[in-house]
């Protein structure tokens, strides 16, 4: 009997120090979700990793009943409107893909990065469920794949504010004019914008001589010369200018 006893209490003892890894012990609870004509089997933490699914199951707890939750099964799936399966697949290519340690954009400097085409609709679809999380990370990366045009009118899309000024700066400032869907994408006022910029740089900074020997600075109504720290505050004053017409919801103030 008292070996009995032991062994029970030496059992009960395992049983109390046991814990669960809080990163490693994962919920294998599967919620199917219908996208289009396509069905998705889905571990349940990673879509708690949104907000509006993390919502979706707490409202669907607390209803309760005997009747069977969505996503259940693939007879009761949980069916969502307005999105694309091919969207949703990339958004838990990203998803799961963050779980791996060979995920390129977070762990190794060797392999190349995802493409837009696999970034984009992830992020889309991270700001419109709120996987804030996610969308934190994916910021930098979508930085990275797309060209400053796209940065606007992606900004404009998902509010990045943090992209626009740098993003329309380089446009001002580059020698390439901007062709016509570039000019589409950002709109009048942005074409106006790098216009007025541009504008004010060729009117305001030197030329190149006429012996092709390099640029005199001078002012143009006195003639004074002028040295190479006038270039850098004129291009200080354009990212002013911009970031006073985007504070201004993109628009001029005169």
């Amino acid at each position: 009997m008292a070996n009995t006893s032991s062994a029970g209490h030496e059992g009960t003892s395992r049983s109390e120090g046991i814990i669960k890894h809080p990163k490693f012990f994962f919920d294998n609870t599967l919620v199917v979700i219908q996208i289009e004509n396509v069905q998705f089997n889905v571990h349940k933490y990673q879509l708690l990793k949104s907000e509006t699914f993390a919502d979706m199951f707490a409202v669907a707890e607390l209803s309760g009943g005997d009747v069977p939750a969505e996503g259940s099964s693939t007879d009761n799936p949980i069916k969502m409107e307005g999105v694309s399966a091919h969207d949703f697949e990339c958004l838990l290519t990203v998803l799961y893909a963050r779980d791996c340690i060979g995920f390129p954009s977070f762990f190794s400097t060797r392999q190349p990065e995802p493409e837009a085409s696999l970034i984009i609709p992830a992020f889309r679809l991270a700001n419109m469920w709120n996987f804030s999380d996610l969308r934190e990370h994916l910021v930098p990366l979508a930085s990275r794949v797309l060209d400053d045009v796209a940065k606007i009118a992606f900004a404009r899309e998902l509010n990045i504010e943090q992209w626009i000024t740098p993003a329309y700066f380089r446009l001002c400032h580059r020698k390439k004019p901007l062709d016509s869907e570039e000019a589409k994408t950002i709109g009048l006022e942005g074409v106006l914008l790098i216009s007025r910029i541009r504008e004010g740089r060729y009117t305001n900074n030197p030329r190149s001589t006429c012996c092709g020997e390099g640029i005199m600075p001078r002012c143009i109504n006195c003639g004074a010369q002028y040295d190479v720290d006038h270039f850098l505050i004129a291009e200080e004053e354009s990212k002013q200018e911009i970031n006073a017409w985007v504070q201004n919801g993109c628009k001029f103030v005169n």
